[in-house]
Parts: structure tokens; C-alpha cells; sequence
């Protein structure tokens, strides 16, 4: 797997200069995602069932790049989308909610994921209103509407808050600080950079 972690201290290593390691969580959407495939490179839309991702359902969203332009509009997203911005994000575009700076290296790693086909792990830094940063757990995968090419990601955001945690407003989403291709048998892409 491609690596790469941004400059400066790592909170998300061992300690030691190691990479992190993925959630259990983030391992079993990835299980859940592979069983869906049924022995095709990447799973229909129609098989991304309810009863295997039922855990990750509230976190889960999908979003279906825009071919002519960089934009990755929300076309299905889970009810913990809407408790943590108070509103339904579908329809909305992914890249409005990210830093200006790097929302073209994000839909460039969207579509380079979904023309591969693999995965992309990830712990992105959310700034909240109140000026506190969050690290966020992303595991993506390419999905297809039809047979043939992805057109669409499946996301899965792991966010560990506990039951007294408030939900924060969200003021932006960063850069990766630490992302991972995930190969799922067909190589990784070129691209050393991805930002999602």
C-alpha cells in the first residue's frame, strides 16, 4: 500500500514512527464492501445491502463524481450525516465542504480510485467552529450503478465519539494526514498525493 503522512508530528503513529494502524471498524466495512463484489471487481449498488452494512449505514454515504467538472455530490447519505450537520447533504457537493486548496487533488483521487479499481484509507482533520481539530477515519471503495466501470464511491467515515460527546459543527475538512491505497487486487494508482 502507498503511503503518505503529512509533515510534522503524526498523531495518528504508534509512538514510535510507525504508520496507524486501520480500525477494526474501517477492516470490516472493507470485508462487507468485498463480500458485495459476488466475484466481480467491484460491487453493484444493488447488492450494497442493508443487513451486511447495517453497523455502517449511519456513517456510509455515496457520492457519484462528476464527469465534466470537479465536483462529488452526495447521492445517498446516512441519518449520522444529518445529526452531525443538521441537515440532508444529498445533492450537496463533497468538495464545498473541503479546503479550496486541495479540492482538486480530492476529485483526483476519487476518479483515479474508481479507474483502478481500489480502496483509499484515510484520517482526515476536521476543523470544527470552535477551533478544535477532530480526526476523522475515511474508507472508500468504487461502486457501480450498473455492469461495467465505478461511477460512484461508497464512504465510510468512522468517527469515535462517545455518548456525552456533543455533535460539533463542522467548519471545514482538511487534507489527509495520513492516507493509505488499499489494493484490492488490481494495483494502486500512480498518484502519490490524494486528498479527500
Amino acid at each position: 500500500m502507498a503511503e503518505i503522512d503529512a509533515a510534522g508530528p503524526n498523531p495518528f503513529d504508534d509512538g514510535m514512527g510507525n504508520p496507524a494502524l486501520r480500525s477494526g471498524a474501517s477492516v470490516d466495512f472493507e470485508a462487507a464492501w468485498r463480500e458485495a463484489c459476488h466475484g466481480r471487481a467491484i460491487p453493484l449498488r444493488k447488492d450494497i445491502g442493508l443487513k451486511p452494512f447495517a453497523r455502517f449505514a449511519p456513517w456510509m454515504a455515496i457520492i457519484e463524481p462528476d464527469k465534466e467538472k470537479p465536483a462529488l455530490p452526495y447521492r445517498l447519505v446516512g441519518s449520522g450525516f444529518f445529526d452531525f450537520f443538521g441537515a440532508d447533504l444529498t445533492g450537496m457537493d463533497y468538495l464545498s465542504l473541503v479546503d479550496p486548496a486541495i479540492a482538486r487533488d480530492a476529485y483526483d483521487s476519487v476518479r483515479a480510485l474508481m479507474a483502478k479499481p481500489c480502496g483509499l484509507w484515510q484520517f482526515t482533520p476536521v476543523v470544527e467552529a470552535n477551533g478544535r481539530r477532530t480526526d476523522y477515519e475515511y474508507t472508500i471503495f468504487p461502486l457501480a450503478r450498473g455492469e461495467g466501470e465505478a461511477d460512484q464511491i461508497l464512504v465510510y467515515v468512522h468517527i469515535d465519539l462517545t455518548p456525552a460527546d456533543a455533535m460539533p459543527e463542522v467548519q471545514m475538512f482538511e487534507g489527509a494526514a495520513v492516507w493509505r491505497w488499499i489494493d484490492i487486487g488490481y494495483g494502486i494508482p500512480p498518484l502519490t498525493a490524494p486528498f479527500f
